[in-house]
């Protein structure tokens, strides 16, 4: 981390937020509430634990301006994730980014498009017809192929793949060794083997689509597979061919979005999570860690269980599975009971 002396008041002023307490209070890092020390500022992002507030040492906590007042130092703020957040740019070094300029052991086709401000890193490869807008950064062993195109500002991380014709918007984070564009995972049946289908489509991500390491995010069939803006998705992801995704969802590491499917913006689905190929996924939809989807989601629907249904009915269900074994047991007793019964009548 860099240095950072600041006074509660300063933090605060920065922050958009007001102190209540000492204002002249040093605060030099920054620490989660069981394990800030002296000079530490931490935060309560969920008032249920405000209880432990007593216990932490740190020297001021970032709180919702709702909170109720406690006997130590407060920085009250509109949003204390985005507070959070912001503390933690200010602490956080530079990123360890190519400089701009084109390396020397980089391969860039002569046809290709570069923008003014770009960073081409040592074994990247982009090919002919590419295009690299303004200001973006190809990290060592990136690959952008013939005819794909890489938004202003967009950072592909070191063994990205961009493979030809796919579009990729502005201000993107593609994660380490994650392949956009791959041949999709289609095969017909014919002659005793299965033989691969062609997908000769393309991939077309969205601005300030964030995507992890090693996800995978396939080419359409025909036409394109899509990411809508402000999409984020996490390591070790699946996206089929022809998935079209709305803007500002979540995708949790390890969830797999069947083909064909279309997902609502601003839907979230857990890790693990996943749909199956050829439904509808609808807007604010949130599927729980572990779930999976066999039909359509209606919108702001929240759903759990395999195959998933509405999250309430699954708890009970879950409860209920719970208690199967005292279940069984009485069962046994009472058809023990009513033999003795019957036989008492014989």
């Amino acid at each position: 981390m860099i240095d950072f002396n600041l006074t509660a008041s300063e933090l605060a002023q920065r922050l958009g937020g007001e102190v209540v307490g000492d204002g002249d209070a040093v605060i030099t890092g920054i620490a989660p509430l069981s394990s800030a020390c002296a000079g530490d500022v931490t935060f309560l992002a969920d008032a249920r634990l405000a209880d432990r507030l007593s216990d932490t040492q740190a020297c001021a906590v970032i709180v919702a301006r709702e909170h109720p007042q406690a006997e130590m130092t407060l920085i009250c703020v509109d949003n204390v994730m985005a507070a959070v957040s912001e503390v933690m740019t200010m602490l956080a070094p530079p990123e360890d980014l190519q400089p701009v300029g084109v390396h020397p052991k980089a391969d860039v086709a002569r046809d290709a498009e570069i923008g003014e401000g770009v960073a081409v890193g040592p074994g990247v490869v982009v090919g002919s017809g590419a295009k690299i807008a303004d200001g973006a950064v190809l990290c060592a062993n990136v690959t952008v192929g013939a005819g794909a195109a890489i938004g202003e500002k967009t950072i592909l991380y070191p063994g990205t793949v961009i493979v030809s014709g796919c579009r990729i918007g502005c201000n993107c984070r593609i994660g380490p060794c994650t392949v956009i564009g791959s041949v999709g995972f289609g095969y017909y049946f014919a002659e005793g083997r299965h033989n691969q289908i062609p997908h000769i489509g393309t991939v077309e991500i969205g601005d300030e689509v964030d995507i992890g390491a090693c996800s995978c995010v396939d080419r359409g069939k025909f036409g394109a597979t899509r990411i809508g803006d402000g999409t984020k998705i996490d390591n070790l992801v699946q996206v089929a061919h022809n998935v079209q995704i709305g803007r500002g969802c979540i995708l949790a590491g390890q969830a797999g979005i069947g083909g064909s499917t279309v997902v609502g913006d601003y839907t979230a689905f857990g890790g693990r999570a996943g749909a199956l190929d050829n439904t509808t996924v609808g807007t604010g939809v949130k599927v729980a860690t572990g779930s999976i989807t066999f039909k359509d989601v209606p919108d702001g629907t929240k759903v759990a269980g395999y195959p998933a249904i509405q999250a309430t009915k699954q708890l009970r269900v879950w409860k209920i599975t719970s208690e199967l074994p005292e279940l069984r047991k009485k069962v046994q007793e009472l058809e023990k009971r009513l033999s003795a019964l019957e036989s008492a009548n014989d």
